[in-house]
């Protein structure tokens, strides 16, 4: 069974894929407080920097020390400056699937940057992590997450109906997964 042992830090053409620390707390609290990024996850932003601290620890850092799942700081190559995350979470070993995440400052959105951190991504849940199977789930309303997954070979299961409470309403959460045989290494 695989154990992650050292952060397996990742570079792509025109990004680094790096370990988060607890020095990326400003970067957290504002990324997650963006109104965009709250409405695209249904998730509201942290309070404080404290809270922020907190949350950072619980999603992006102890998933590797506990061997669950990974979380990578997404940085621009020539630049020092996060500007989102993506990561493999809930991860089940003895069934070898796990699920998805991914956010990305609405000012990179459009240039294809979240498509190559994604495919990155999937090659390490496949070939590091053997993983054989990867589902996302994403806000029926995020139609853009949800485009982007079905470009990389991603398939719609269903709809968890009113799943989620967000902002004073239900909302529906689309599932769509990838199998090892389905996916493509492009």
């Amino acid at each position: 069974m695989i154990e992650f042992g050292e952060f397996p830090k990742m570079e792509t053409d025109r990004l680094i894929m790096r370990r988060m620390t607890l020095n990326d707390v400003g970067f957290y609290f504002h990324h997650f407080n963006n109104k965009q990024i709250v409405e695209g996850c249904c998730f509201p932003g942290p309070d404080n920097l404290e809270a922020a601290k907190e949350e950072l620890e619980r999603y992006c850092i102890k998933p590797l020390k506990e061997n669950r799942g990974i979380r990578w700081g997404i940085v621009k190559k020539g630049s020092k400056k996060l500007i989102g995350t993506c990561g493999i979470y809930d991860w089940n070993k003895t069934a070898r699937r796990a699920e998805i995440g991914a956010d990305l400052d609405p000012a990179f959105w459009g240039q294809g940057i979240m498509t190559e951190a994604l495919r990155a991504m999937l090659r390490y849940g496949f070939e590091k992590m053997e993983l054989n199977r990867i589902q996302a789930i994403i806000d029926s309303k995020n139609i853009r997450s949800i485009k982007l997954v079905q470009r990389l070979g991603f398939r719609k299961e269903g709809v968890l109906r009113q799943r989620t409470y967000f902002n004073g309403q239900f909302r529906d959460d689309v599932v769509l997964s990838l199998l090892k045989k389905e996916w493509t290494n492009s």
